[in-house]
Protein backbone atom coordinates (compact mmCIF):
# COMPACT_ATOMS: atom_id res chain seq x y z
CA UNK A 1 0.00 0.00 0.00
CA UNK A 2 1.08 3.28 -0.42
CA UNK A 3 2.82 5.66 1.90
CA UNK A 4 -0.01 8.41 0.94
CA UNK A 5 -3.46 7.20 -0.05
CA UNK A 6 -6.53 9.24 -1.25
CA UNK A 7 -9.38 9.01 1.74
CA UNK A 8 -11.94 11.55 -0.11
CA UNK A 9 -15.18 10.11 -0.70
CA UNK A 10 -14.82 9.77 -4.34
CA UNK A 11 -11.00 7.87 -4.20
CA UNK A 12 -13.09 5.08 -2.01
CA UNK A 13 -16.14 5.06 -4.24
CA UNK A 14 -13.83 3.69 -6.68
CA UNK A 15 -11.13 1.44 -4.20
CA UNK A 16 -14.54 -0.24 -3.71
CA UNK A 17 -15.37 -0.12 -7.71
CA UNK A 18 -12.29 -2.19 -8.11
CA UNK A 19 -12.38 -4.95 -5.46
CA UNK A 20 -15.61 -5.84 -7.32
CA UNK A 21 -14.68 -5.51 -10.63
CA UNK A 22 -11.67 -7.30 -10.10
CA UNK A 23 -13.47 -10.47 -9.15
CA UNK A 24 -15.01 -10.54 -12.95
CA UNK A 25 -12.18 -8.81 -15.01
CA UNK A 26 -9.13 -9.64 -13.12
CA UNK A 27 -7.95 -12.60 -14.45
CA UNK A 28 -7.61 -11.21 -17.95
CA UNK A 29 -4.19 -13.31 -18.52
CA UNK A 30 -6.12 -16.19 -17.59
CA UNK A 31 -3.90 -17.34 -14.93
CA UNK A 32 -3.39 -20.62 -13.34
CA UNK A 33 -3.45 -19.54 -9.68
CA UNK A 34 -6.67 -17.24 -9.74
CA UNK A 35 -8.80 -20.51 -8.63
CA UNK A 36 -7.23 -20.93 -5.59
CA UNK A 37 -7.85 -17.18 -4.66
CA UNK A 38 -11.42 -17.01 -6.51
CA UNK A 39 -12.80 -17.97 -2.95
CA UNK A 40 -11.41 -14.94 -1.17
CA UNK A 41 -11.55 -12.63 -3.96
CA UNK A 42 -15.35 -13.18 -4.26
CA UNK A 43 -15.76 -12.81 -0.34
CA UNK A 44 -14.07 -9.03 -0.36
CA UNK A 45 -15.96 -8.63 -3.69
CA UNK A 46 -18.99 -9.06 -1.50
CA UNK A 47 -17.87 -7.05 1.54
CA UNK A 48 -16.91 -4.48 -0.98
CA UNK A 49 -20.64 -4.07 -1.93
CA UNK A 50 -21.90 -4.13 1.60
CA UNK A 51 -19.50 -1.39 2.28
CA UNK A 52 -20.54 0.88 -1.06
CA UNK A 53 -24.40 -0.04 0.28
CA UNK A 54 -23.13 1.38 3.99
CA UNK A 55 -21.37 4.42 2.74
CA UNK A 56 -24.39 6.05 0.94
CA UNK A 57 -26.37 5.24 4.08
CA UNK A 58 -23.13 7.05 6.11
CA UNK A 59 -23.49 10.06 3.16
CA UNK A 60 -27.87 10.34 4.14
CA UNK A 61 -26.77 10.29 8.12
CA UNK A 62 -23.81 13.01 7.73
CA UNK A 63 -26.49 15.22 5.61
CA UNK A 64 -29.44 14.85 7.60
CA UNK A 65 -29.50 13.44 11.25
CA UNK A 66 -25.85 15.16 12.69
CA UNK A 67 -27.11 19.10 11.58
CA UNK A 68 -23.48 19.57 10.53
CA UNK A 69 -23.52 22.99 9.12
CA UNK A 70 -24.24 23.12 5.70
CA UNK A 71 -21.52 23.29 3.01
CA UNK A 72 -20.96 23.68 -0.46
CA UNK A 73 -17.90 22.12 -2.44
CA UNK A 74 -17.87 25.05 -5.41
CA UNK A 75 -15.75 23.14 -7.43
CA UNK A 76 -17.92 20.34 -7.92
CA UNK A 77 -20.88 21.77 -9.81
CA UNK A 78 -21.63 18.15 -11.36
CA UNK A 79 -21.91 15.84 -8.66
CA UNK A 80 -24.52 16.52 -6.43
CA UNK A 81 -24.17 14.93 -2.87
CA UNK A 82 -27.82 13.51 -1.04
CA UNK A 83 -28.07 17.23 0.01
CA UNK A 84 -25.78 19.60 -2.08
CA UNK A 85 -22.44 19.28 -1.22
CA UNK A 86 -22.60 18.73 2.59
CA UNK A 87 -22.48 14.64 3.70
CA UNK A 88 -19.20 14.70 0.72
CA UNK A 89 -18.10 17.99 2.47
CA UNK A 90 -17.85 16.84 5.92
CA UNK A 91 -16.91 13.69 4.96
CA UNK A 92 -13.45 14.97 3.32
CA UNK A 93 -12.92 17.64 5.81
CA UNK A 94 -13.10 14.64 8.76
CA UNK A 95 -10.52 12.61 6.40
CA UNK A 96 -8.14 15.51 6.05
CA UNK A 97 -7.39 15.10 9.88
CA UNK A 98 -5.53 11.27 9.20
CA UNK A 99 -1.99 12.08 9.25
CA UNK A 100 -1.60 9.94 5.90
CA UNK A 101 -3.76 12.09 3.89
CA UNK A 102 -2.76 13.94 1.20
CA UNK A 103 -4.27 16.87 0.92
CA UNK A 104 -3.20 17.68 -2.36
CA UNK A 105 -5.02 14.61 -3.63
CA UNK A 106 -7.91 14.95 -1.85
CA UNK A 107 -8.38 19.00 -3.22
CA UNK A 108 -7.48 17.10 -6.68
CA UNK A 109 -10.71 14.99 -6.00
CA UNK A 110 -12.63 17.81 -5.39
CA UNK A 111 -11.49 19.27 -8.63
CA UNK A 112 -9.89 22.56 -6.68
CA UNK A 113 -7.07 22.79 -9.09
CA UNK A 114 -6.84 26.42 -7.88
CA UNK A 115 -5.27 26.22 -4.53
CA UNK A 116 -1.99 27.92 -3.28
CA UNK A 117 -0.96 26.30 0.24
CA UNK A 118 -1.96 23.10 0.77
CA UNK A 119 -1.21 23.38 4.54
CA UNK A 120 -3.57 26.79 4.86
CA UNK A 121 -6.41 24.69 3.48
CA UNK A 122 -5.89 21.74 5.88
CA UNK A 123 -5.92 24.30 8.70
CA UNK A 124 -9.12 25.70 7.43
CA UNK A 125 -10.72 22.89 7.21
CA UNK A 126 -9.54 21.66 11.04
CA UNK A 127 -10.61 24.87 11.86
CA UNK A 128 -14.02 24.07 11.12
CA UNK A 129 -14.54 20.98 12.83
CA UNK A 130 -13.25 22.75 15.80
CA UNK A 131 -16.53 24.85 15.60
CA UNK A 132 -18.66 21.74 15.61
CA UNK A 133 -20.23 20.76 18.68
CA UNK A 134 -18.64 17.64 20.36
CA UNK A 135 -22.08 15.69 19.82
CA UNK A 136 -21.54 16.53 15.84
CA UNK A 137 -17.27 15.79 16.57
CA UNK A 138 -18.19 12.14 17.36
CA UNK A 139 -20.67 11.51 15.30
CA UNK A 140 -18.46 13.00 12.31
CA UNK A 141 -15.62 11.21 14.01
CA UNK A 142 -17.16 7.84 14.69
CA UNK A 143 -18.83 7.68 11.10
CA UNK A 144 -15.97 9.03 9.05
CA UNK A 145 -13.04 7.80 10.67
CA UNK A 146 -14.52 3.93 11.41
CA UNK A 147 -15.04 3.58 8.24
CA UNK A 148 -11.88 4.59 6.94
CA UNK A 149 -10.13 2.24 8.95
CA UNK A 150 -12.45 -0.53 7.76
CA UNK A 151 -11.82 0.18 4.18
CA UNK A 152 -8.02 0.22 4.20
CA UNK A 153 -8.17 -3.16 6.39
CA UNK A 154 -10.41 -4.80 3.11
CA UNK A 155 -7.99 -2.61 0.17
CA UNK A 156 -4.80 -4.10 2.04
CA UNK A 157 -6.45 -7.59 2.00
CA UNK A 158 -7.36 -7.24 -1.05
CA UNK A 159 -3.67 -6.09 -2.41
CA UNK A 160 -2.20 -8.83 -0.10
CA UNK A 161 -4.01 -11.42 -2.46
CA UNK A 162 -3.78 -9.45 -6.17
CA UNK A 163 0.23 -9.39 -5.19
CA UNK A 164 0.34 -13.25 -4.49
CA UNK A 165 -1.31 -13.88 -7.33
CA UNK A 166 1.27 -12.06 -9.66
CA UNK A 167 4.05 -13.19 -7.56
CA UNK A 168 2.88 -16.86 -8.26
CA UNK A 169 2.48 -16.12 -11.91
CA UNK A 170 5.39 -14.25 -12.14
CA UNK A 171 7.58 -17.51 -10.91
CA UNK A 172 5.41 -20.00 -12.78
CA UNK A 173 5.83 -22.62 -10.39
CA UNK A 174 4.35 -26.70 -11.31
CA UNK A 175 1.39 -27.23 -9.87
CA UNK A 176 -0.39 -30.82 -9.73
CA UNK A 177 -4.30 -30.33 -11.51
CA UNK A 178 -6.29 -33.48 -11.86
CA UNK A 179 -3.67 -35.85 -10.58
CA UNK A 180 -0.97 -34.51 -13.25
CA UNK A 181 1.45 -32.16 -13.19
CA UNK A 182 1.41 -29.01 -15.29
CA UNK A 183 5.12 -27.44 -16.16
CA UNK A 184 5.20 -23.73 -16.64
CA UNK A 185 5.38 -22.63 -20.10
CA UNK A 186 8.49 -20.60 -19.51
CA UNK A 187 11.28 -20.43 -16.49
CA UNK A 188 12.20 -17.32 -15.50
CA UNK A 189 16.24 -17.35 -14.54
Amino acid sequence: MALFKRMDIWSIYDGLDEIMDYLYNGNEKKNIYWDYYSEQLNELANIAGEMYEELQEIRGRLSYKYDLPYKKLEFCEADQGINGHTDISWWNTAACMLSDTDMAELLDGEGNYGYSDVAQEKAKRIRSLERLTKKQQMALYTEVLGFITRYLELYAAFETIRAVINELEYHQSAIVKDAKVTLPGEAFV
